[in-house]
């Protein structure tokens, strides 16, 4: 492959990844597998779960304030507390 078709690859895996947010997902098990995928895991938890527009921005950015990480919080900064709490938040809407 050729590096240009790599990155279109790479770009198509993040923007499928994006897109299949829903709210009724096994996110504990999508978070962790993401967090060990080089390719996704510096997509920022902020951006992923307000892409789809299923949950608001502020709802989200005040959640993930409330357990002390930021919009700029990446995938592979979670831990497997922080994805506990995420995956729980997002199940209680």
């Amino acid at each position: 492959m050729t590096l240009i078709s790599d990155i279109e690859s790479i770009k198509s895996l993040r923007n499928e990844f994006l897109n299949d947010f829903v709210i009724k997902s096994d996110l504990t098990t999508i978070l962790t597998e993401a967090s060990d995928n080089n390719f996704l895991n510096s997509i920022r938890i902020h951006k992923y779960l307000t892409s789809t527009a299923l949950i608001g921005k502020v709802k989200t950015a005040r959640f993930l304030e409330s357990i002390e990480l930021t919009e700029k919080t990446t995938i592979k900064q979670l831990s497997e507390t922080n994805i506990s709490k995420i995956a729980s938040f997002v199940s209680g809407l």
